[in-house]
This record gives C-alpha cells, structure tokens and sequence, in this order.
C-alpha cells in the first residue's frame, strides 16, 4: 500500500499479536502492583520483551496505554452470547449475563478496580477511564438485554432498562470492590429482588 501523504510511518509498531498481548497484560500487572503514578513504562516494556520507542509508536501516553490494556482485558465479558441464548428463559439470561460480563472468580477485575479508584482523586482521569470502559459497556449490555425482553414481551413495556441495568449491574460492581470472596449467590439475589418489579402484570 503507498505512503499517505501526512501519515506516520507505522514501521516499529508492535503490530504482532504476541507482543502487543505481552504489552497489555504487562501493563494491568504493572498497574495493580505499582499503581498508575508509579508504573514504569521502561518496566512494562522489559516485562513484554519490548523496547519505550516500539511502545510510544503504538500508545503514545501512559493513558492510551491504560486505556487499551483495560479495554482488551474486558473485551472477552462483552463477546456475543452463545448459540441457543434466546431459548433460555428470560430470567436466566438475564443472570447468565452477569455473571459473564463480571465473572465472581475474576481476582483480577477486583485488584483493577482497587488500582484505578485508589488514585483517582490525584488522577480524575482514571476515575472517567472506569466509567467509560468498565462500567459503562457492562450496563449497557445488560440494558439492551432489557430492550430485547420488553420487545419479546418478557418484561414490562414501560421498564427504563438503563436504569435497571443500573441497578442490578451496581450490585455485582460495589460486591467487586469490598469483597474478598464475591459469592455467585448475590447474583441470584439481586435478580431474584427485581424481576418482580420487571414482570409485574404479565405474570
């Protein structure tokens, strides 16, 4: 392909996938261990084989970095559902999706959340970061779930999903935060407590 006029060149750009994975998931590890004021970029690219110039050819902030490596560690919870997902009843599809976009078991996710709300007040930024790409993404999967009853006729036509993805969603969030051990139970739980509001009449 020719050269853009005005376009920089992409040579260097850790454009094989292996390399950009080893960046990115370097990049949560040094964020939870170091937190984001503390993180070194020279550590981040020693840790996945790379060089600071081939990592500012492809994230050119310490943000953009943040922002990418956050984004494809939960890009797997937001995969299309599986074949045969519409034949399950409503409920149960409303739980298995979330538990699927914030799975209980995901020590991970919680030691995340903790690295980017701990420096959140020195750096408003990572506090927009988790909005924007955590939270956000997962209430509006479970509001378009929602949507997706009400024109089913499986819930109430006049239910305000974004608010009710808000609800069941900030549960399993908050759990993330102040548990040690989440338990599968409080998703049951939090479903169990709405859906007679989201039924109620068509039952």
């Amino acid at each position: 392909m020719a050269d853009v006029p005005g376009r920089r060149p992409s040579i260097g750009r850790p454009r094989t996938p292996g390399v950009e994975e080893a960046v990115l998931k370097a990049t949560i590890r040094r964020l939870v261990e170091d937190g984001y004021t503390g993180m070194s970029l020279a550590k981040i690219a020693a840790d996945a084989g790379t060089t600071r110039p081939t990592m500012y050819l492809r994230w050119p902030t310490k943000q953009a970095l943040v922002v990418a490596a956050v984004r494809s560690m939960f890009k797997q919870s937001l995969a299309p559902p599986p074949e045969g997902w519409n034949d399950l009843p409503p409920k149960e599809r409303l739980l298995r999706l979330l538990r699927r976009i914030e799975p209980a078991e995901d020590r991970e996710n919680r030691q995340l959340y903790t690295a980017l709300l701990a420096e959140s007040n020195r750096v408003p930024e990572l506090l927009q970061l988790l909005e924007e790409h955590v939270v956000q993404p997962r209430a509006r999967a479970i509001a378009e779930l929602l949507e997706a009853m009400k024109e089913r006729g499986e819930i109430r036509p006049d239910v305000n999903a974004e608010h009710a993805a808000m609800m069941v969603y900030g549960v399993r969030f908050v759990d993330s935060l102040y548990r040690v051990r989440m338990s599968t139970d409080r998703d049951w739980e939090s479903v169990e407590l709405l859906w007679p509001s989201l039924t109620h009449g068509l039952e």
